[in-house]
């Protein structure tokens, strides 16, 4: 039975190609004599648009150009593993706490040796090397050639370049012989112009404000425990948080002992982990540009709103060079397989509907039902594009309205972005919806918040498909967090703020009632409407849009900031006494 999956067949040796048209002419021909099936893997253009948004002709990558990819594999049982994610998190059920151990994945849920055999057999017959299996089997990476991709995949890959980006893209679906068709979901790596992002947003310092709905002004991390409600709860010494990177973390390991001496914190434990496998080369150098001031704002962030410790903060390092988001997709399935951190934030996102043509989704949604069947919980950044996440990245597009990945997947928490007002004394006021409006180049700034166009809703949602963010914490630059990088103090904002907030209060929690509280999405909807107490502030004010777009704030959830914020010792009270 033929999948619906992505990619094409292989040509002849490589050649010039006025456009990708023929590529799909020739896939079609070799069809005659090979038995292909579909992965999940979908032609990232198709030639159409390549035509129309190359300003060059499409040229076939030469068959001698290095690739690295990542064959995912299909789970075994997945409706019963979803079912048990759940279950484990449903108070209740005869399940419940009963969380799922890799041993028992491996057992019952995990592709087959023999089916991860049949791909490394298949991988090495047509020339690729180095390759590896990841410790849960669900992912099998190998370095190869553009050439070996065309012949194993049945894909051209072809130059792509539009006003924004440059790279390769795979012209077609991305396919394997039937008989492997049962046990491969999608193939990584085949292209590498849409990459995930960080959600940081840089504010300038400045005096704070008095505006008529409080103060606005910045926030050192250690703050955000008693604006949030949260000095009741014990500090989260003792527990294991992760942070999923792109690349190093060299210079943030020296911002953050900056950090902890500053504020008269102890020395936070740390671990890096390079992701991509054993005998793989990869790329873990610090990325000064971006990615740095990322990487300090959620471990500072995540430390300070944990009361200044943690018994460990793990850095899910992905190579910084993997095509794609490739890399990426390894580190989110390390950290699940480790099963260490019952905590773990993602700064990141990037447009769901690339997520879905080039296979992550597909690979990524069981990494993130197994992770809640285990008990663990992902904090993400729901976007700082506002409601046009894949429109150019946040350049409003009227009505035509989408969400980011992986904030998107029902088995993770959507963390929303809320401007932070205090009361001249510095207490909390208010919140209302982060909206910086556009900048100078016409790009909007403010809290992603939608309707996945992908994703359905999990039970403990309304509606055919996922709604987000869940809930919501301080992200505006103006009202943000003061973060050391380089030995200076930067103002920083964004939902990579809001995000790695809740970690921090999340791991508080943990710390409180021991890390088997799970995954608590589930029970969040069902307990916050029956105690508003819950709710740190309902954000009622704001929206997510320009000049009438988006979604506006309303009492209770709302596409725009979720339930709004949390008090964590109401939370921490409601939970002691058995009532979530």
């Amino acid at each position: 039975m033929k999948r619906n999956h992505r990619f094409a067949l292989p040509l002849p040796s490589p050649r010039r190609l006025a456009c990708a048209v023929p590529l799909v002419f020739a896939a079609a021909a070799a069809h005659a004599t090979t038995d292909w099936v579909d992965t999940h893997t979908k032609a990232f253009l198709t030639g159409p648009q390549l035509m129309a948004r190359s300003a060059v002709p499409s040229l076939e990558l030469a068959d001698g150009e290095i690739t690295d990819i990542v064959v995912t594999l299909n789970l075994r049982n997945a409706g019963q593993l979803r079912q048990l994610a759940h279950d484990v998190n449903q108070p209740g059920n005869a399940h419940y706490r009963q969380y799922l151990t890799p041993e028992q994945f491996l057992d019952s849920y995990a592709p087959t040796e023999a089916q991860v055999k049949s791909v490394v057999d298949y991988l090495r017959k047509n020339g690729f090397v180095n390759v590896q299996v990841a410790p849960n089997r669900l992912l099998v990476s190998a370095r190869g050639t553009a050439g070996t991709a065309k012949t194993a995949f049945n894909t051209s890959l072809v130059h792509y370049q539009d006003a924004s980006r440059s790279g390769f893209v795979n012209a077609s679906k991305a396919q394997v012989p039937r008989a492997l068709g049962a046990a491969v979901g999608s193939v990584l790596g085949l292209q590498n112009v849409a990459r995930a992002r960080p959600m940081l947003r840089i504010g300038n310092v400045a005096k704070p404000q008095a505006l008529a709905a409080g103060t606005a002004t910045g926030h050192y991390p250690k703050e955000f425990p008693g604006l949030y409600n949260a000095t009741g709860v014990p500090a989260a010494a003792g527990v294991t948080v992760g942070i999923i990177t792109m690349g190093g973390v060299s210079q943030t390991l020296k911002d953050l002992e900056q950090f902890t001496s500053s504020n008269g914190y102890g020395t936070v434990t740390t671990q890096t982990v390079e992701t991509n496998g054993t005998g793989t080369p990869g790329s873990y150098n610090d990325d000064q540009k971006d990615l740095v001031g990322e990487w300090n704002l959620d471990s500072q962030s995540i430390v300070g709103s944990a009361g200044g410790q943690v018994g460990k903060l793990i850095f899910y390092m992905a190579d910084l060079n993997a095509a794609g988001n490739t890399g990426l997709t390894q580190a989110f399935n390390r950290a699940v397989s480790d099963n260490v951190a019952k905590v773990i934030n993602v700064s990141l996102g990037w447009c769901e509907t690339d997520a879905d043509k080039d296979g992550t989704i597909d690979a990524e949604e069981p990494i993130f039902t197994v992770a809640a069947a285990q008990g663990q919980t992902f904090s993400v950044s729901s976007g700082d594009e506002g409601v046009y996440e894949c429109n150019n990245r946040g350049f409003p597009n009227g009505t035509n309205y989408t969400v980011p990945w992986p904030a998107a997947s029902p088995h993770v928490l959507a963390i929303g972005g809320t401007t932070l007002y205090t009361t001249s004394t510095g207490a909390f006021s208010n919140e209302t919806v982060w909206n910086d409006g556009l900048d100078p180049a016409g790009k909007l700034w403010a809290t992603g918040g939608g309707v996945s166009t992908i994703l359905p809703a999990p039970v403990w949602q309304s509606g055919s498909n996922r709604r987000l963010p869940d809930v919501s914490f301080d992200a505006a630059p103006s009202t943000g967090a003061y973060i050391y990088e380089h030995g200076q103090l930067q103002l920083e904002g964004g939902t990579s703020l809001a995000a790695p907030i809740f970690t921090g209060l999340w791991a508080r929690l943990l710390a409180a009632n021991g890390t088997s509280l799970g995954f608590p999405a589930g029970r969040l909807y069902r307990a916050i409407p029956s105690n508003p107490s819950l709710v740190r502030y309902d954000v009622v004010l704001g929206n997510n849009g320009y000049q009438g777009s988006g979604y506006k704030a309303n009492t209770g959830w709302d596409y725009a900031t979720g339930f709004g914020s949390l008090s964590i010792t109401n939370l921490n009270e409601l939970i002691r006494s058995g009532g979530f």
